[in-house]
């Protein structure tokens, strides 16, 4: 009886403190958030080729901006198109930047990559269930 006890309250899980639910965020908010606007230079969406990402150009460099899951691009319908002007906001991790953000000012779109936790939105939050545009906490 005592066994039985034990082992359903080792299955009902583990109550987080609130301390404990806030160090849930991405290990990637401890880099500096910047921002960039340049000119598409490349688009690399390739299934089966690594994460997604753009080289964008602005001034005299560019820089490999880092998407998110192919699968989440497709879901939301973003279509960058090399030459086109774009906004990016993100975590520079290197010589690259993880998108948080992305704004195509010509189809007049904006494609939100991460949570305010820098969690990617195409994986779900707490509780397994997706956030996004379509689907709000």
């Amino acid at each position: 009886m005592k066994t039985t006890a034990l082992l359903l309250l080792l299955s009902a899980g583990t109550v987080l403190s609130p301390a404990q639910e806030k160090s849930t965020s991405s290990p990637i908010t401890g880099n500096p958030i910047v921002e960039i606007k340049g000119t598409i230079r490349t688009v690399s969406v390739t299934p089966g080729q690594g994460m997604p990402y753009l080289e964008l150009t602005h001034g005299k460099e560019t820089t490999r901006v880092v998407l998110g899951s192919m699968r989440y691009l497709m879901a939301e319908n973003f279509n960058p198109k090399a030459g086109e002007p774009a906004e990016v906001r993100g975590y520079k991790v290197g010589d690259q930047v993880t998108a948080i953000t992305v704004t195509l000012p010509k189809q007049k779109t904006t494609l939100k990559l991460r949570d305010e936790e820098g969690r990617p939105l195409w994986r779900g939050g707490p509780g397994g269930r997706r956030r996004g545009p379509g689907n709000p906490q």
